[in-house]
């Protein structure tokens, strides 16, 4: 039987593919529940990078799961880019949202200016960089957003404009995911240079570029090629692990993330935590032999279904994925319901526990 093992252990075991885990790993893609947690304002949470890893450390010592804290947030771009955002109050929003994006017309594309990062850190990558000081200096790797592109551009813009300007302006909207990718390459660049390449895990998400927003033409062609001079810029610094989020139905999508992987060699190790419209054997045919893939329980099931019925779900993914030939992780197929009651970790955890035990 294999040796009880540490969290970091346990992680590094599944990251480094040379010797199997005792249990499978849970992540559980948590991050607005941790200010729960602390009984902190969601305000307070996403606005200092202190406070945000004061909080996802408190949940981690609580559950004891494998997460370390990363900081992201899906409208990254617009506060960066010297648009205004606003923090949550508790009110409805859950994390940072936009109140004005910086590209309201074709012309503001063209003198947009790509943020640098060798003065003050732009927007949230302020809070990313304090939150990665602090994981670093306990060993934990220094996790930040370097995509995607498409999601981001598209609320750099007025997203209602962009999604106009796809169709009728495709040359202005590749413009602009130049220059966001740019910014997304800066950040790489000084996190790399700060902390070491082999200490950073780069997190990309794309919630806008689904199957039900864009089409896989639309993806191929305005997505693909600024997906890869970033993945190619993650392999040039040496960076060794990425968390990739395809965000809901990206099915058709698939096959162009695999291209993206073969162009880069399949350099480095990637966590491929899908939307629950993926099913965990076409996870593993796509990136299975090379790169580590989730299990993604539903977040909804998580938030709304008793105790009992989560660890099933819990199980059934375990049991699809557990002998991926790159590595298996539990996760929900999102962000971790803020709103969830503490038991619903508790499931996660129990099922690795029960279900996910390697000889």
């Amino acid at each position: 039987m294999t040796k009880a093992m540490t969290p970091p252990e346990r992680m590094m075991a599944v990251m480094m593919g040379q010797e199997k885990p005792d249990r499978v790993p849970v992540v559980p893609f948590i991050q607005g529940y941790a200010a729960n947690i602390m009984g902190m304002p969601p305000g307070e949470f996403w606005s200092d990078g202190d406070n945000y890893f004061d909080a996802n450390f408190a949940s981690m010592r609580l559950h004891g799961y494998e997460q370390t804290p990363l900081f992201g947030y899906a409208a990254c771009g617009p506060w960066e880019f010297g648009g205004k955002v606003g923090m949550p109050d508790g009110s409805g929003e859950l994390a940072p949202y936009v109140i004005e994006s910086p590209v309201k017309t074709l012309e503001d594309i063209e003198t947009l200016k790509v943020p640098t990062f060798d003065g003050p850190l732009p927007g949230g990558f302020a809070i990313a960089d304090r939150n990665a000081e602090r994981c670093v200096e306990m060993g934990m790797p220094a996790g930040f957003q370097a995509g995607s592109i498409f999601s981001a551009a598209a609320q750099v813009a007025d997203t209602n404009a962009f999604l106009t300007w796809v169709i009728t302006e495709p040359d202005a909207v590749r413009m602009l995911m130049d220059k966001v990718s740019d910014m997304f390459i800066n950040a790489l660049e000084y996190f790399a240079n700060k902390f070491g390449a082999q200490q950073c895990m780069p997190f990309q998400a794309g919630p806008l570029e689904a199957n039900g927003m864009i089409s896989p033409d639309t993806f191929r062609d305005l997505v693909y090629p600024y997906n890869l001079k970033v993945n190619q810029k993650i392999k040039e610094l040496g960076i060794g692990a990425v968390l990739m989020h395809p965000c809901a139905d990206q099915n058709l999508n698939i096959p162009y993330y695999v291209q993206m992987r073969e162009a880069c060699d399949w350099h480095g190790r990637y966590i491929w935590i899908f939307g629950p419209e993926t099913s965990i054997p076409d996870q593993m045919k796509a990136f299975g032999d090379h790169d580590i893939i989730c299990g993604n329980v539903d977040p909804i099931a998580i938030l709304e279904k008793p105790y009992a019925e989560v660890v099933q779900l819990c199980k059934d993914a375990i049991d699809e994925g557990k002998d991926n030939p790159g590595g298996f992780i539990l996760t929900p197929g999102c962000e971790f319901p803020a709103d969830a009651a503490p038991i619903k970790v508790m499931a996660m955890m129990d099922a690795a526990e029960q279900f996910g035990r390697y000889e």
